[in-house]
């Protein structure tokens, strides 16, 4: 049922506690867009980040729904949305607060609209940001308790140091890396060795989008993960040549429900399934913890970085992320970060 809504949006700034490194990106605090339909005594939340090697920021975003106001004002299903809006952080807000705004209008959770009768905790990797050997060392020791840890690598000299560091400083701890675009083909089969020789179990986008063809063609025996060369569907069948993992992140692919249709295609052609996050506070985390109980492979500890999250605010307990009691749907937790 399509009912009028009105919307309103606004731009929010949450600071980092400290500065985040990525190759060739610096974080210093979660810039996102939070969008807002209400109608009558009900209100719907959706909040963005957008994804910033496109060019997307809160202002971009905002001109862009303002574009289509009066369409979504008239009332609009989700499903028609994908049809009026393309991929990216700004469709992402809209369909989650239509979500948001649905199991409201319902007396019911967003969980339990998505056919989700219960949700888990999920095992989520803690990132670990560029930085010296010792200071990258230093911060994975910090994650006490963690399960898995997902390191950013920049492609340049010290990456092996780096990582040998991190490994004997959690000796036990499953390890990822994430190139986010910034190796060489050179310097990716210099490094290959060094991930095998300590047990990384993944490698997530070590070559720019559009350069890594070459994947196809070569030998390596660590399973490989696409984030940003996988946007959309369109963009799945030449992954599914070069790599073994698919980051479906919700700014990337326009929201929840374009991911939930997602996971079907990718899994028929053999590969897995991840669910990512651009740096955001919980409630852009909301949607993606739901795709995240249908996929094998989770890393959304953006909150974790932030100085202050809103409230109520997801927990990440022991290397695994559970979330607030709240229309989303997800399980209450006490409080602990360790």
């Amino acid at each position: 049922m399509r009912l009028p809504c009105t919307l309103s949006v606004r731009i929010e700034q949450w600071p980092l506690a400290t500065p985040f490194h990525v190759s060739g990106h610096t974080v210093k605090a979660a810039h996102v867009l939070v969008v807002s339909l209400q109608s009558g005594p009900y209100e719907g939340l959706g909040e963005a980040a957008g994804v910033y090697y496109r060019g997307e920021t809160p202002d971009s975003m905002a001109a862009q729904i303002a574009a289509v106001r009066a369409d979504i004002e008239r009332g609009i299903s989700r499903e028609d949305l994908i049809a009026l809006m393309p991929a990216g952080g700004a469709r992402n807000a809209v369909d989650a607060s239509l979500w948001s705004l649905a199991a409201s209008r319902r007396a019911t959770t967003v969980a339990q609209l998505a056919g989700y009768a219960h949700l888990r905790p999920l095992r989520t990797s803690l990132t670990v940001g560029v930085d010296s050997p010792d200071a990258m060392a230093e911060a994975a020791r910090r994650y006490e308790g963690a399960v898995a840890l997902k390191i950013k690598l920049d492609g340049s000299a010290p990456d092996a140091d780096r990582l040998l560091a991190i490994r004997a400083a959690c000796p036990d701890v499953a390890l990822s890396v994430d190139a986010n675009q910034g190796w060489t083909p050179a310097h990716m089969m210099r490094m290959l060795p060094v991930l095998q020789r300590i047990g990384v179990d993944l490698l997530e986008q070590p070559l720019p989008t559009g350069q890594d063809e070459c994947l196809e063609s070569m030998q390596y025996p660590i399973r490989l993960a696409a984030d940003e060369s996988f946007q959309d569907l369109d963009d799945l069948a030449a992954v599914a040549r070069r790599y073994d993992v698919v980051n479906i992140k919700l700014d990337k692919c326009g929201g929840l429900t374009r991911a939930l249709s997602l996971v079907a295609p990718i899994r028929n052609l053999g590969l897995s399934v991840m669910v990512g996050c651009m740096p955001c506070t919980s409630l852009g985390v909301a949607p993606a913890y739901l795709l995240g109980q249908s996929c094998d492979r989770v890393d959304l500890d953006g909150p974790c970085f932030l100085a202050e999250d809103r409230s109520p605010a997801f927990q990440y307990r022991r290397g695994y992320v559970l979330g607030p009691d709240t229309p989303w749907g997800l399980d209450s937790a006490v409080c602990e970060r360790n």
